[in-house]
């Protein structure tokens, strides 16, 4: 171990209190830097008028001055890292064909810096590299962006600019991923799940306040989708209008919808660790209902009620297992409550589905279904015409009527999207990368025990989830939602490094001072 690690951890004896330190230190600056973002500036803005950017500037100067007098600099940028990927604050360097922008997040000021200094920090600690999940995982994504850039520079009949900005927004989620694995693999994954937590409840909080406002509150340099309405229906007395307003500050609603379906089964593992935690969870979920009808999306429907079923059985098999043998009478008690509650939900949800109404007022369309079966069956044959590398990415939407589709139109799938947009190699990378990642969480899932397994159940029904949704939506250029399930995946492939290491973790700490034997579990 590096001299300032082992200074920073120490040895297994204080790892545990070490480790929930550092913990605590992700919370309070993840809520900071939220609340200055979803909060402060907004308010500031309204009541003084001042530009927008100008305020974004003096919130991050007050909240690098915090961290700083705090002595938590590298936790807080860290911290920072992670809530800025949630939130589309941007500015657009170049216009390019179609959708196909270069923009400058905020995210990107911290992350790329940060990356420099924990991989000097890994790279310090003379890393054994071997062919396992972690490698491949990582491996997968790195050919996938790199074969993304030459793909985009070939373009085939397509557009060379559109692909190549379609390369930096992938090379941008390889960065968020690597930073999070560090993140991770220098501290514990809750400094990654809990800060994610954090800027998800902003943006939801966020989302209510312009569902309740009927429109944007006006702020689209932080990330606030445009007034896009489609239908509206009612709640008690209340009309509601549905559309994409309702996005908080992550770009749209519907993809507000894919990042809340990320977080909720995570935010229900980590009540069953915090039960204090459950009646906000419960608020959340409540508002994250609400908001995925007014994003007025079936593919998020259904994938919620996916979600709830795949995440309620396994959460229900945890808890049998759990009683069996005899955990903690609390953590008992506390997952019996929210396995009930979960069924509840997910009973109340498929009623309210059910009872939804006919012809314009119905959930679930079928309308979409031709279509975009159509641009599954044009994206493969693209594919076959070009096996290598494909006609780069983004330029499918650019060219659409040129493949017999209607103009501006996107594939509604990302694996499909990017197996049009790079070939056969660069789309089994890409499902090379994703699947890996799976795997690295089913095996976590496998080698851990109470309440840690039921938090890699969450993470693995998050990333699935995710892969439901996208492969019926056209998320392939969605900024944040496509960042944040990287940002889980590199948490992921973070804890597998730091678990596998050889080296005592947290965790493995924590499972030691409760277990009744003395013994490491895991």
């Amino acid at each position: 171990m590096s001299g300032h690690l082992a200074e920073r951890f120490g040895t297994a004896g204080n790892a545990l209190a070490v480790g929930e330190s550092e913990v605590r230190t992700y919370v309070w600056t993840a809520l900071l830097l939220t609340t200055l973002i979803a909060v402060c500036v907004p308010v500031v803005a309204a009541v003084s008028g001042l530009p927008t950017p100008v305020l974004v500037v003096v919130a991050g100067l007050c909240y690098l001055a915090v961290v700083f007098a705090s002595g938590h600099a590298l936790a807080g940028l860290a911290s920072a890292a992670i809530v800025l990927t949630l939130f589309d604050i941007s500015t657009t360097l170049v216009e390019g064909p179609g959708i196909a922008t270069i923009d400058v997040m905020a995210a990107d000021v911290v992350t790329v810096p940060l990356l420099f200094v924990l991989l000097y920090e890994f790279l310090d600690d003379r890393p054994s590299v071997g062919f396992n999940g972690r490698s491949i995982a990582t491996f997968g994504l790195v050919g996938f962006v790199a074969w993304a850039f030459v793909a985009g520079l070939v373009a085939n009949g397509g557009s060379s600019g559109a692909g190549v900005m379609y390369a930096i927004e992938q090379l941008r989620n390889l960065v968020v991923f690597a930073v999070a694995a560090l993140i991770v693999h220098r501290s514990d994954v809750r400094c990654v799940v809990y800060p994610f937590l954090v800027a998800v409840a902003g943006n939801l909080l966020l989302s209510l306040a312009q569902i309740v406002n009927e429109g944007m509150l006006g702020f689209p340099f932080l990330g606030e989708p445009p007034d896009r309405y489609l239908r509206s229906f009612m709640l008690s007395s209340f009309e509601i209008a549905t559309g994409f307003y309702a996005g908080g500050f992550v770009g749209h609603g519907r993809e507000l919808v894919m990042v809340l379906l990320l977080a909720l089964p995570l935010a229900v593992a980590v009540t069953i660790r915090r039960a204090w935690l459950s009646p906000f969870v419960v608020a959340a979920a409540a508002v994250s209902v609400l908001s995925i009808r007014v994003a007025d999306t079936d593919a998020g429907w259904a994938t919620l009620i996916l979600l709830g079923l795949g995440f309620g059985a396994c959460l229900t098999l945890w808890l049998l297992v759990t009683a069996k043998r005899r955990h903690s009478i609390a953590v008992t008690a506390s997952a019996s409550v929210v396995a009930i509650a979960v069924w509840g939900v997910i009973a109340r949800v498929l009623l309210f589905v059910l009872q939804s109404g006919d012809g314009d007022t119905s959930i679930f369309r079928t309308d979409t279904l031709a279509i975009r079966i159509e641009e599954y069956v044009t994206a493969i044959q693209l594919a076959v015409k070009y096996p290598l590398f494909g006609i780069g990415g983004k330029n499918f939407y650019v060219f659409s009527e040129r493949y017999g589709l209607p103009a501006d139109l996107g594939v509604h799938n990302t694996i499909l999207s990017n197996l049009a947009a790079t070939g056969f190699v660069g789309g089994g990378l890409y499902l090379l990368a994703i699947l890996t990642v799976a795997f690295v969480a089913f095996r976590l899932i496998v080698s851990t025990e109470g309440v840690e397994r039921l938090l890699w159940i969450a993470m693995l029904c998050s990333m699935a989830t995710f892969h439901a949704y996208s492969s019926w939506m056209a998320a392939y250029h969605w900024t944040v939602g496509n960042a944040a399930f990287w940002l889980l995946a590199g948490a992921t492939i973070g804890t597998a490094s730091r678990r596998y290491r050889g080296w005592t973790t947290n965790t493995e700490v924590t499972e030691e001072e409760l277990s009744t034997t003395g013994r490491i579990q895991g």
